[in-house]
C-alpha cells in the first residue's frame, strides 16, 4: 500500500523550514507594525494627541494583521491544484 501523505519520496525524518519560510511571520508581523506605526503617526499629526494616536496605531495594526493573515488563507500555493492539496490533507474523493 502507498501513503497517500509520502507521495513516494523517502522519509528521512521531519523536514526542517527554509530560511524564507521562518520568516514568513516575521514579515506579517513587520508589515502590519509598520501600517500600525504609519496610521499612529497620521493621527499624531493630525490631532496632537498620543493616546488617541496610540489607540488608533494599535487597531491599525490588529486590523492590518487579521486582513492579512485572512488573505493568505485564500491564497493558493503556487503550482499546487486544489485537487492536489486535498490529496496531501486527507480529503480525496
Amino acid at each position: 500500500m502507498s501513503d497517500p501523505l509520502n507521495d513516494g519520496r523517502l522519509n528521512d525524518g521531519p523536514v526542517q523550514p527554509t530560511r524564507k519560510q521562518q520568516l514568513k511571520p516575521f514579515e506579517y508581523l513587520a508589515f502590519a507594525g509598520a501600517a500600525g506605526l504609519f496610521i499612529g503617526l497620521i493621527v499624531f499629526m493630525t490631532v496632537r494627541d498620543v493616546v488617541l494616536a496610540l489607540i488608533f496605531g494599535g487597531v491599525g495594526f490588529i486590523l492590518t494583521l487579521l486582513l492579512t493573515a485572512t488573505l493568505m488563507l485564500a491564497v493558493k500555493p503556487k503550482g499546487r491544484s486544489s485537487a492536489d492539496l486535498d490529496k496531501r490533507d486527507g480529503f480525496e474523493a
